[in-house]
């Protein structure tokens, strides 16, 4: 909060990375992006509406990436997912926005080679990491390969789903089906 304004309704059983991401929307200009790897867990409980909400009303969400395979923090005992933005004033626009939830069936590795300190290596990373989200960015409606499955949402109706009339408000819902549920429950 600030003064009497509410910059977002967050739970207080929120982890504190859900703060990161409040905190980090100030030091955006319109058009801005950043990328976080945080747990998982926001997709599909009830703290996470807040932030949920949030991001639906401040960012173009342009994908949720989750792997099947692999855990990106070897010591940690959760699961994560890296969630990219970018800072968007315009309803509309974030309203038009196809989110893409990408789940990845093969470790990072095979998409994107290990840190290089050669200028080469460091070339070579950033071609995968360009092609990668060219990838799926590409598709518009579900796409799935051998190597990852990409279920692409349109950002108001993330929004819609998340909203309780009777309420008058935005409640959440679960967005962790997008990345793991079957085909066949859509």
């Amino acid at each position: 909060k600030t003064g009497q304004n509410t910059i977002a309704n967050i739970s207080r059983r929120a982890a504190i990375y859900v703060y990161f991401f409040i905190h980090a929307t100030k030091f955006l200009k319109n058009g801005g992006r950043f990328g976080f790897i945080v747990s998982n867990s926001w997709l599909d409980v009830e703290y996470g509406a807040g932030l949920q909400e949030f991001l639906l009303a401040n960012y173009r969400i342009v994908a949720v990436i989750e792997s099947k395979v692999e855990r990106w923090f070897d010591q940690a005992g959760v699961n994560t997912c890296i969630v990219l933005l970018e800072k968007c004033d315009d309803e509309a626009v974030r309203n038009g926005n196809q989110t893409r939830f990408v789940y990845l069936k093969k470790p990072v590795r095979h998409f994107i080679p290990p840190a290089s300190e050669l200028w080469q290596g460091q070339v070579d990373r950033l071609r995968a990491i360009d092609e990668l989200s060219q990838t799926f960015l590409a598709h518009d409606s579900l796409y799935e390969n051998d190597d990852l499955r990409v279920y692409p949402k349109n950002q108001k109706e993330l929004h819609d789903e998340g909203y309780d009339e009777e309420r008058n408000a935005y409640v959440g819902s679960k967005w962790g089906k997008y990345l793991r549920a079957p085909d066949v429950f859509f």
